[in-house]
């Protein structure tokens, strides 16, 4: 191989590291968690904010090694006198130009995503709502065994406003679970909670995923991060549902708990 067909090879190589890849998902990153910030205002909870920090550190690292990985080649081109047979060289076998990914349009996507959930059609009708009012509607039509009301409403607010859904639901979901259990729930009853649940949420959104269902448990519970987590569509359909699913189950209060074991 000459110097030229060499430098040309590695400025082909150069050219294809994933910068521009890297630049979109920061992008991404730094919109979620804005909407993570404004849903944490409203809920209280941290909703992850950690984790999103921390992924953005980690690309921000990756950028910073692919524009070193860049400059090493210029300077490897340049110090073997090759830089400038570089620049002129041709490729050789030219390829056609990739194609533009084709964009995703999230309100679509959010639409099919929550009808396949919730095994429903319709036309979409969107509609503006803050989110404790869909949260609050949500769960008035889980209390009332509405599914189509269910899945009308979650599929008209929108993904803006849907993925604020778990920050609201949460906190309920871990204080129900622990009025039903008589202390703050563990680990192990993850799996006592979803069974008692499950059949209730799946009335609601019968296209949940029974590992994903008892990863929402988990997360809501602060016990610690699931192996499997649903997609944002499937996470904030759980959340109201499971709500409502354990308002129903009986509580079971501290001090009778403790009276029962000392029996």
């Amino acid at each position: 191989m000459d110097v030229a067909a060499l430098a040309s090879g590695l400025r082909a190589l150069a050219a294809e590291l994933p910068a521009t890849g890297l630049a979109a998902a920061d992008d991404h990153l730094d919109r979620a968690l804005a909407e993570l910030r404004e849903a944490a205002r409203e809920s209280g909870a941290e909703l992850g904010l950690h984790r999103l920090g921390a992924a953005r550190e980690h690309l921000a690292a990756a950028r910073t090694r692919l524009a070193e990985a860049g400059t090493a080649v210029d300077d490897y081109l340049e110090a073997i006198g090759a830089a400038a047979a570089a620049a002129g060289a041709a490729p050789a076998a030219p390829g056609p130009a990739p194609k533009p990914a084709a964009a995703v349009d999230p309100r679509q996507w959010w639409t099919e995503r929550v009808d396949e959930l919730c095994r429903r059609t319709g036309t979409p009708a969107p509609a503006q709502a803050a989110p404790t009012a869909l949260f609050n509607e949500l769960l008035k039509a889980a209390a009332d065994g509405s599914a189509a009301t269910y899945h009308r409403r979650l599929r008209d607010a929108g993904p803006e406003t849907g993925v604020k859904l778990p920050g609201l639901a949460w906190p309920l979901v871990r204080a129900l679970a622990a009025e039903h259990l008589g202390r703050a729930p563990t680990a192990r009853d993850l799996p006592v909670l979803r069974d008692r649940c499950a059949d209730r949420v799946r009335a609601l959104v019968p296209g949940v995923d029974a590992e994903h269902l008892a990863a929402a448990l988990a997360a809501a519970c602060t016990l610690g991060p699931a192996r499997r987590r649903g997609d944002a569509a499937e996470t904030a359909a759980l959340g109201p549902a499971l709500v409502a699913a354990l308002h129903r189950l009986p509580r079971t209060s501290t001090g009778t708990s403790e009276r029962k074991g000392r029996r």
